[in-house]
């Protein structure tokens, strides 16, 4: 009895196509989120109540949705946190010293160009934040309400430029 034995040339345009298409919709994945890539503060035009502003920050999105922020504070200190942006409603555990002393952030979708982060220090809410990106992606606005780790009540607008 012959075994049949597949012409894998055959195949090959097949597979190099599945594979092509993976690649694509892995690349269209990650381009389709408007908030990837590195953004800069602009200081001059952001509002810290209460001041002072950092010296400078650098907030960087990466495709699987975490974000780090490193920057010098405005005692010209280093400073450095981080989370992970998901929409699962279980919430993220962030990383270094976040402004209002948050340990966890749950995130929620508003639209394509608008997220709002809720962050949570042993549980108690702490800050209310609202990233909104503008029509043409360049800029986002984030919007911070909360409570400082002191007690003092805090409102940021703070503009983002994407590099």
């Amino acid at each position: 009895m012959k075994r049949f034995v597949p012409d894998m040339k055959r195949y090959y345009p097949t597979l190099a196509f599945v594979v092509l298409a993976l690649l694509a919709g892995s690349l269209v994945s990650a381009q389709s989120n408007p908030f990837v890539g590195t953004w800069k503060l602009n200081i001059e035009k952001s509002k810290y109540e209460p001041g002072p502003a950092p010296k400078e920050q650098t907030r960087v999105w990466d495709a699987s949705g975490k974000v780090d922020v490193q920057g010098i504070d405005a005692s010209g200190k280093p400073r450095q946190y981080g989370y992970v942006v998901t929409f699962d409603s279980k919430g993220s555990a962030t990383t270094g010293s976040v402004p209002s002393g948050g340990d966890t952030a749950v995130f929620k979708q508003i639209d394509h160009n608008t997220i709002e982060a809720n962050f949570t220090k042993e549980g108690k809410h702490v800050e209310t934040a609202k990233f909104v990106l503008a029509k043409d992606g360049k800029s986002m606005i984030l919007t911070a309400k909360g409570v400082l780790p002191n007690g003092t009540a805090f409102n940021t607008v703070a503009l983002w430029e994407k590099q």
